[in-house]
């Protein structure tokens, strides 16, 4: 009985390809099984994860730092809002919003802006100013998509 295949001049031949596309088959045929079982398996984002943030974007707007210094900031900024209000809903309040947020730093240092104290110092002026001039609306969080003082 001969269990390996042998050439003509009887040396045995190489089962590396018969190994090869067996393997290979093996690797398919699990695949097809980790996507069948996966398939069933999605969670609802919506569920784990909560509702579709809503952002409105605030137009990019331009300041002059107080302190003398001649100092500007630019920022473009996105506000994350209840998800029943649209981003538009925002629009109309966004010169009221500008203003209000220039009166504010025109008190501010150009020192005071450095650094991760910078940031929060703008966000929380920008939360102060958007609170003021939109009461009915919960803005959740304010992201500063850009800041740049020159």
């Amino acid at each position: 009985m001969k269990f390996f295949p042998r050439n003509e001049d009887g040396e045995p031949a190489s089962l590396l390809p018969v190994f090869v596309v067996a393997g290979l088959l093996g690797l398919t045929v699990l695949g097809s099984l980790g996507a069948w079982v996966m398939s069933g398996a999605q969670p609802d984002v919506e569920a784990r994860m909560g509702p579709k943030k809503t952002y409105a974007r605030l137009p990019e707007m331009s300041f002059t730092l107080g302190g003398g210094a001649g100092r500007n900031v630019d920022i473009q900024v996105l506000l994350e809002v209840d998800p029943g209000v649209g981003g538009a809903d925002v629009d109309p309040y966004a010169p009221r919003i500008a203003d209000r947020l220039a009166d504010h730093l025109r008190d501010v240092d150009p020192a005071q802006l450095s650094g991760a104290g910078g940031a929060r110092l703008m966000k929380d002026s920008v939360a102060a100013a958007v609170g003021r001039e939109l009461r009915g609306v919960r803005v959740r969080n304010v992201l500063l998509d850009r800041m740049v003082v020159r």
